[in-house]
């Protein structure tokens, strides 16, 4: 922040800059009087190295989290300032509060378009000087909203759908919709909804390369 003085002795005058960020802190400053002009600057971070490699952070505290969500890269974390996960999806909380719940979220509004998670929250306990891992499961691929049809109706309200491929899977809705996130071009999917012989069937789809750009993707398919 910016300050001065005019006086008897002469005028003074200094201005600073702090910068908090996913990678450490930063600050500059400058300071003048009539003879002596200053210029500084520090910089500070930790480095967490763990079973999954090395992350970069803030200074480090006794007790830290260490954020693991691998494909949500560049994602910010709510109430952290400066803090959002790597290339790689990892991210380090300075502090957390210990023996007690600390509540560690994603920002969904801060994931790639192609990116989904199964879970935005997870809560951690940490005992003093632990480092504990707060776990998202993210998934990178298409989201696709498919209609599913079987001899030529819509498959019944509460069937689940599976992707071989992608490991996702939901629960068909209204009208036989469901939703899938982390797809690829092309695959398939297995449907069932009960145990009789033949209350099961596959869906093969293939989708155009545009796909992979679009924010969601609808397609029908007959299920066989």
């Amino acid at each position: 922040m910016p300050g001065g003085g005019d006086g008897n002795s002469g005028s003074t005058g200094y201005a600073t800059l702090n910068y908090r960020g996913g990678y450490g802190n930063a600050n500059i400053g400058y300071s003048h009087s009539d003879d002596i002009k200053q210029l500084y600057y520090g910089v500070s971070g930790g480095v967490l190295a763990h079973a999954n490699g090395v992350t970069l952070g803030q200074p480090l505290n006794e007790t830290v989290v260490l954020v693991k969500a691998p494909g949500a890269k560049d994602a910010k974390v709510e109430n952290q300032t400066g803090v959002r996960t790597d290339w790689r999806g990892y991210a380090v909380l300075p502090y957390a509060t210990e023996y007690r719940e600390n509540r560690v979220a994603l920002d969904t509004n801060t994931l790639a378009d192609n990116v989904d998670l199964d879970n935005a929250v997870a809560n951690v306990v940490p005992t003093r000087g632990a480092i504990v891992r707060a776990e998202f499961k993210a998934r990178v691929g298409i989201k696709l909203l498919m209609t599913l049809t079987h001899n030529n109706k819509p498959l019944p309200f509460g069937a689940m759908v599976t992707s071989e491929s992608s490991q996702s899977s939901g629960i068909v809705a209204d009208n036989g919709q469901v939703y899938l996130s982390g797809m690829p071009l092309a695959g398939k999917v297995q449907v069932k909804w009960g145990e009789e012989e033949n209350a099961h069937c596959v869906a093969n789809y293939q989708l155009p390369p545009e796909s992979q750009q679009q924010l969601l993707t609808q397609l029908s398919a007959e299920c066989r």
